[in-house]
């Protein structure tokens, strides 16, 4: 784990907007709770006791991790990293998960053998085994007639490092498929 304090990704004025809380109450509830030697799901639940709406107490959590330096920015507690990306194309969202489902069409956008589909759900999510390792998971959202979104995440990396170089490395590939969905 590190031993540096960073900041949370949310704002002080949004924690406080979601969770009724700024940082510095959240960081005095959560430090006379003991909250920094337990783990990430036993303080998402006691937040959430609280009467925090999941997906907040989720980001008081992490940010609390991140102020009192148990995690990176994409470092979970068990010390790995997450890689992700996301980008938004104007196609409807069924457009979108063929683009990734269907091996042909992926092979126009994508280096054939990249990936190899596990499962997938419509229109919902995909699960791929890396070439090179690794399980990609993709979750799509519906964002209108012609507007939807995938966001892909890789679990397990060893460091921040190879978190960044996911995401920079996904980002062309979600540019090169925006090319694609637009011929």
């Amino acid at each position: 784990m590190t031993t540096t304090t960073t900041k949370p990704d949310l704002s002080d004025e949004a924690i406080k907007n979601g969770s009724g809380k700024t940082w510095a109450e959240w960081v005095e509830i959560l430090d006379a709770w003991g909250a920094a030697e337990k783990p990430h799901k036993e303080i998402a639940w006691y937040v959430a006791d609280l009467g925090v709406d999941g997906w907040w107490a989720q980001g008081v959590t992490v940010g609390y991790e991140r102020i009192k330096g148990l995690r990176e920015h994409g470092q979970r507690r068990d010390g790995q990293f997450e890689g992700s990306a996301s980008k938004t194309f104007a196609v409807p969202v069924e457009r979108l998960c063929a683009a990734w489902t269907d091996e042909s069409e992926r092979d126009r956008w994508l280096e054939p053998g990249t990936l190899t589909m596990r499962t997938a759900q419509a229109g919902r999510s995909a699960r791929f085994d890396l070439a090179d390792g690794g399980i990609l998971a993709l979750w799509f959202t519906d964002k209108g007639p012609e507007k939807s979104s995938v966001a892909l995440q890789l679990d397990k990396l060893p460091s921040k490092a190879a978190a960044d170089a996911f995401r920079e490395m996904w980002k062309a590939r979600l540019a090169d498929l925006a090319t694609h969905l637009k011929g």
